[in-house]
């Protein structure tokens, strides 16, 4: 005799192996369908909540997108702690643009006590994946003696990749 889905989860907390993968996917889906919405100002909340429910199932994109809810806090109040829980379990899983918001969080202190040096650490992550805009944050922590890396290197590697004030700030480091 099978047990039914339902009575498991109720019973153990948790989904039976094999489905909260694809469940979680499901809500990640339904979460993105509503955070898109610009016309209804409930629909945040609801991805917020599908967002949750997903993200505490280990799903990344999830974690990373209600890291993102919080943060912008568009119609609830901002929790920078929450976002904070949520963008460091994405990125403690390698997502790029959740190591970049890490980054983000601990150069502003924000939601995680305020270290330069620990916003580096997250930068430098994601710079290392090629993300354009960690490349110039890591070079302008580095030219500022917050980083032990070569501002030159990575404003270099910046401008190459199309980045504006890096190759204004790469102008400038090679003229000292």
């Amino acid at each position: 005799m099978q047990i039914p889905e339902a009575i498991v989860v109720k019973l153990f907390g948790r989904e039976k192996k094999g489905t909260s993968e694809g469940k979680a996917q499901k809500l990640y889906e339904a979460g993105m369908a509503l955070y898109n919405t610009q016309d209804d100002p409930g629909a945040f909340e609801e991805a917020a909540k599908d967002f949750r429910i997903a993200a505490d199932a280990g799903h990344v994109e999830s974690q990373f997108m209600l890291g993102e809810c919080n943060r912008h806090s568009i119609m609830y109040d901002r929790s920078w702690e929450e976002a904070a829980k949520y963008y460091r379990m994405a990125a403690e899983s390698g997502h790029i643009l959740a190591q970049f918001r890490m980054g983000q969080l601990y150069e502003e202190g924000s939601g995680v006590p305020q270290s330069r040096s620990k916003a580096g650490e997250w930068y430098l992550k994601a710079a290392e994946k090629e993300l354009l805009e960690a490349q110039y944050a890591y070079a302008v922590l580095c030219e500022e003696g917050d980083c032990d890396g070569d501002a030159e290197f990575w404003y270099k590697k910046a401008a190459e990749n199309g980045h504006e004030l890096a190759a204004k700030a790469l102008e400038r480091v090679i003229k000292k």
